[in-house]
């Protein structure tokens, strides 16, 4: 089977296995301890679920999730150059859970932004 064909597969199943309602979907995240940021592509509860259990894979990079879908930015293992994007087309239980918790209705998995400006490296003179 085709790499990208084998991760399309493998995210398709993990984001079916999460449930069968929205409320089934929240619980199944909070279950596995996952929490994430409303309205936030790439920290949101599903794509850091997601990024958890198939980010070990060498050949992505990142996992965002929209609306509808999700996009699986991919690299090329060796030189990490990109390579791609995988789209993963979201179950609607999932798409149902991703717009009630970016209006917020899931506390249990969520995770304010954080407030504090980011860390910058020492600079060297």
């Amino acid at each position: 089977m085709n790499h990208l064909r084998q991760i399309k597969r493998q995210t398709s199943g993990l984001l079916a296995e999460l449930g069968n309602s929205p409320d089934e979907v929240a619980e199944t995240l909070a279950s596995n301890g996952v929490h994430g940021v409303p309205r936030d592509n790439h920290s949101c509860a599903v794509a850091r679920y997601v990024s958890a259990v198939v980010g070990s894979e060498p050949s992505i990079r990142s996992v965002a999730v929209g609306p509808c879908s999700m996009m699986i930015s991919l690299v090329r293992p060796g030189d990490n150059r990109p390579a791609g994007r995988l789209h993963v087309q979201l179950p609607k239980p999932v798409r149902d859970f991703v717009a009630a918790f970016d209006a917020r209705q899931y506390p249990m998995v969520t995770q304010e932004p954080s407030s504090e400006p980011p860390v910058s490296a020492p600079v060297r003179h």
